[in-house]
């Protein structure tokens, strides 16, 4: 009887009072020293990625080049005290970072290459396979890149 009586009394749908954070809008692009930069030269390559609101906290991310018109040399050197990992390979050039406390200028990486070909910018593009928050939301699904917007810096 006391089952019966207490049954519908629980019957209450839950509903929970943890607020969702908005995932951030992000968009990243790359950035080259040189739009047109001479056979022979030296080509900066850096990814940047920003966020409507927050802080990028880690990524994983790919440019992907015709090997004939750029070869990869070195990692440019940034002294942001971030976490990251490099794998080169012809056509493709696979990297990571992370950092608990964020990338505060949204830029991710930096990366030089020797020119082998004319027009040789024109053939990097830019995917970001993860990316999450330092909050550790994942904000892949509001990641908008744009490989062909290239600026000189």
């Amino acid at each position: 009887m006391v089952i019966a009586l207490a049954g519908p009394g629980c019957s209450e749908s839950y509903r929970s009072t943890m607020v969702q954070n908005p995932v951030p809008t992000i968009e990243a692009v790359l950035i080259v020293s040189d739009l047109t930069p001479p056979v022979g030269g030296s080509l900066v390559v850096s990814v940047q990625a920003i966020a409507t609101t927050g802080t990028i906290g880690s990524y994983t991310a790919r440019i992907n080049y015709d090997s004939t018109a750029l070869r990869f040399d070195a990692e440019a050197q940034m002294n942001d005290q971030v976490l990251r990992a490099t794998n080169p390979a012809p056509g493709r050039l696979r990297f990571a970072g992370a950092s608990s406390t964020g990338f505060k200028d949204g830029r991710l990486a930096s990366y030089k290459f020797v020119v082998l070909r004319a027009n040789a910018a024109k053939t990097l593009s830019l995917r970001i396979d993860e990316i999450h928050m330092v909050t550790r939301v994942d904000a892949s699904s509001n990641l908008t890149v744009a490989p062909a917007r290239m600026t000189s810096r």
